[in-house]
């Protein structure tokens, strides 16, 4: 994550802050006294917003993720009732890039420190048990861990078969996931289950045990009563909160609650404070069984020269009362002191600050900030933020000494005096001597496939090469078969990224809002002129008219971003669209059946105070001056303030559409087959969870590898990508794949040259499939004017076409008459000819496709 993460549109905060404001408080449900806390960083927040708005219930204004429980229950149902394929999904990686990691477990049922387990923030647990080797290997475990949101882990004392794991990141970076509670294994692991009484945690900090066998959970909720600290004295089945608002023993300050530490002689420790006054609290271990309960913690904050807010503490292991102490401040969020305590918090003393932890003149330590003391030695302690710093004088000088690892620490972790474990922003990596001047940091990310992508599109021809955009990974290009390595070609935030099918050369890579980068010699990319980040989504939904080489993409309510000329100088324009109101593009799809024709998917706004429906627009001349709207259609039965997330034309049919909404407690999709004149849900038997892209599967393709090329429709949820083979209204039945990810499925985008299709997850990275087409050859209704006509004579086979303007390719099959497949290959849509004389005397079965669904199919003899 980038400091401009918390710059992003500050300077249209004072047009667009109440709006967000307004429906962002209501869902924190916090004092007004926290509200102001938080105004400081509303560039933040509105940026935030689009997550918010995307996934809330708009009746509660709040965002239940505990329905993943009950979604997930059900799509393992259908799994364990055959309701469910299995296609040849392939992991694409990257295998070199990592994700946001807060937290690692080394295994105290290996001795030989090998076994791992490791957690990011949405792509769930991996584990590996080769972790000192190189190159080691994650497998990840999904067993009953349906919230891949894991941010701390701990180890039972006594038996280390137990293992807890806490979801939720609760540090208001824009990109938080969101928890749903603890999970509990007693396998070393490999399988989890969720503790009831823990299903509304949302934010789970951090998780300790203390010397008594007590669980110990942060949380910064939004409820006062859920938030705080919460003690468990038998095994996680029951909760209470021991220290939360208001407190009865304490001066009040804030009940968000940040670290947790267990002193070596038993005293436990707590920090409080999130965008609000930070403080330090202590139970200490003579309370004997009464330790950690309510009453019993004390403050031992210590005197800070400034306002602070995040507190990160860490404690000698071979010394308990030797306690560090680094503070957010409250203005710039850089660390500006660090305070040293020899006593166990009784007087504290204060120390320099290691500058390198800063990104800047204004940091983001609300976000990155840890820190751990050398297991031997109370005088060695790092530290990280924006890089890893270390002092061996107890906080006196410090110097940097991470080198060449990603940036953003999140957890430092010693394993002995001279092994630390970092993990960060890019994943995973450990420096064998951190006790050198220069110690040498290992990448540990090889198949940790962590990677949260927004977006993906693939090369027309070339069919290992993809780009894919990621949060704070880069814009990465695959080129590779398989499970493999990527390169960056723009760095920051990726959004989402188009290469356009006509001409392969032709790239955009985006950043966040309407910042965009072009390639037109396939490699190396140039910002466009006009980038801005104040406008538009902050990941902001765009489509590339391949044809006219023209960008179309959301802006501000009421607005449309076009680049065009795209191949050659490019211009950007911002057009009004008086239809859309206060209403925002949360989706865009180009529609190749047409001219200069796009649709738009419209959400958000109010209208006379009144929440907007969603609506759905088609502009046929989308790139001029004025845009004339064709098609303006409010899907009526659709819940106000709900928001589209995709939308898809039948490649046969371009009056029949399907939008998604990823709203939970809204029917998520709806169809219609006349432009928008009518509308049904397809919903079915889908369970309440978010679903982000819907895919029409052409007829005679199998998204169930069923043989009958049914056809169908594909989608992207936050459960991983489910099918059906038919539409049918409320009757429509949804399966999962059952061997896909459980992770969030952002787009899903299909190839008709060679039935690819590729899905860009939010957690697990890039994945491919290869849809089969029934071999059998059925009767067909030729797409008109799509070929001419076809002959076989002189040995050769000729394909004249015809005269769709919107198609470029085309794929020809040969079958011979028991369906075997001859011949198949992808040319231009173009006069072709064949070579036949190489085939056996007799009958065959010619089958042309379009790219965007176009058929015909003719029986030749030779």
């Amino acid at each position: 994550m980038s400091t401009m993460k918390s710059l992003i549109k500050a300077g249209v905060v004072a047009g667009l802050c109440t709006a967000a404001w307004f429906g962002y408080a209501a869902y924190r449900a916090e004092g007004l006294e926290e509200q102001e806390e938080r105004l400081e960083q509303d560039g933040m927040e509105l940026a935030k917003r689009q997550q918010f708005m995307m996934l809330r219930d708009p009746q509660l204004n709040a965002i239940p993720t505990g329905r993943l429980a009950q979604a997930d229950a059900a799509r393992r149902s259908l799994i364990a009732n055959g309701r469910t394929a299995t296609l040849p999904w392939q992991e694409r990686g990257p295998s070199n890039v990592g994700g946001r990691t807060r937290a690692i477990l080394v295994d105290r049922a290996d001795a030989s420190g090998n076994t791992v387990l490791a957690a990011s923030v949405s792509g769930g647990l991996f584990r590996c048990t080769n972790f000192l080797n190189a190159p080691v290997s994650w497998t990840p475990v999904t067993a009953g861990l349906y919230n891949p949101a894991v941010t701390c882990l701990v180890q039972d004392r006594s038996n280390p078969a137990v293992i807890y794991a806490g979801t939720g990141e609760g540090w208001f970076n824009i990109d938080a996931q969101k928890g749903a509670g603890i999970f509990k294994s007693t396998d070393g692991g490999l399988s989890w289950s969720v503790l009831p009484s823990t299903t509304d945690f949302e934010y789970c900090q951090d998780l300790v045990q203390d010397n008594n066998g007590n669980l110990y959970v942060s949380l910064r909720n939004n409820l006062t009563a859920l938030r705080g600290i919460m003690r468990s004295a038998d095994g996680g089945i029951t909760w209470a909160q021991v220290a939360g608002l208001p407190f009865t023993n304490l001066n009040y300050r804030t009940g968000r609650a940040a670290d947790l530490e267990v002193a070596s002689n038993g005293d436990v420790y707590a920090t409080l404070g999130i965008f609000s006054p930070g403080m330090v609290i202590k139970s200490a271990a003579s309370n004997g069984a009464a330790i950690g309960t309510a009453g019993t913690w004390v403050d031992v904050t210590p005197p800070f020269a400034a306002a602070t807010n995040r507190c990160e503490l860490s404690i000698s292991p071979s010394d308990p009362n030797r306690l560090y102490v680094f503070p957010q401040d409250s203005v710039t969020s850089q660390v500006t002191e660090v305070l040293r305590s020899d006593n166990g918090g009784q007087s504290w003393t204060t120390v320099n600050a290691p500058v390198g932890v800063n990104n800047g003149a204004v940091s983001q330590n609300w976000y990155n900030l840890t820190s751990a003391v050398d297991p031997n030695n109370p005088d060695i302690v790092v530290a990280g933020g924006a890089n890893v710093c270390r002092s061996t004088d107890g906080g006196q000088t410090w110097s940097t000494i991470s080198t060449g690892i990603h940036v953003d620490q999140h957890l430092l972790l010693f394993t002995t005096s001279s092994r630390l474990i970092v993990g960060n922003d890019g994943g995973i990596f450990v420096a064998n001597n951190v006790n050198e001047a220069s110690p040498f940091f290992e990448n540990k990310n090889n198949t940790f496939n962590a990677t949260q992508f927004y977006g993906a599109d693939f090369h027309p021809t070339d069919p290992n090469y993809f780009l894919a955009g990621a949060q704070d990974n880069n814009t990465q290009r695959f080129t590779t078969a398989g499970l493999n390595v990527t390169t960056p070609v723009v760095g920051g935030d990726g959004g989402i990224p188009h290469i356009d099918q006509t001409d392969g050369n032709l790239k955009i890579a985006a950043y966040v809002g309407n910042s965009y980068y072009r390639s037109i010699n396939g490699s190396t990319f140039q910002a466009l002129t006009g980038n801005t980040s104040a406008t538009g989504q902050f990941i902001n939904p765009s489509d590339l008219d391949d044809n006219a080489k023209v960008l179309y993409a959301g802006d501000d309510a009421g607005k449309m971003t076009v680049v065009s000329n795209l191949a050659a100088t490019p211009g950007r324009a911002v057009r009004s669209v008086t239809a859309m109101g206060s209403r925002e593009i949360t989706a865009v799809r180009v529609d190749a059946s047409g001219t200069n024709t796009v649709w738009l998917g419209c959400s958000f706004g109010t209208t006379s105070g009144t929440a907007n429906k969603p609506q759905l627009l088609k502009l046929t001349n989308a790139n001029a001056t004025t845009p004339f709207v064709s098609v303006n259609a409010v899907i009526t039965p659709a819940t106000p303030g709900a928001a589209i997330s995709s939308i898809d034309i039948d490649p046969a049919n371009p009056a029949h559409l399907v939008v998604t909404l990823s709203n939970f407690g809204v029917v998520s999709i709806f169809e219609t087959t006349n432009s928008g004149g009518a509308w049904t849900s397809v919903e079915g038997n889908l369970p309440d969870m978010p679903v982000y892209w819907a895919l029409f599967v052409p007829a005679r393709i199998e998204p169930n590898g069923a043989g009958n090329g049914a056809g169908g429709m594909m989608i992207g949820t936050d459960l991983g990508v489910w099918f059906t083979t038919s539409l049918n209204g409320t009757a429509t039945q949804w399966a999962p794949y059952a061997n896909f990810p459980v992770t969030p499925v952002y787009m899903l985008k299909y190839r008709a040259s060679d039935r690819l299709v590729v899905a860009a997850t939010h957690g697990r990275g890039l994945w491919t499939t290869v849809l089969t087409e029934a071999t059998g050859v059925s009767n067909v209704t030729a797409t008109r004017d799509f070929i001419r006509y076809i002959s076989a004579a002189n040995d050769r086979l000729t394909i004249v076409p015809g005269t769709l303007n919107n198609v470029r390719r085309m794929t020809i099959e040969v079958y011979d008459t028991r369906g075997g497949l001859v011949h198949r290959e992808t040319r231009a849509y173009a006069t072709a000819q064949l070579p036949t004389s190489s085939w056996a005397r007799g009958a065959y079965i010619v089958r042309i496709t379009g790219e965007r669904g176009e058929v015909f199919v003719q029986q030749v003899v030779r």
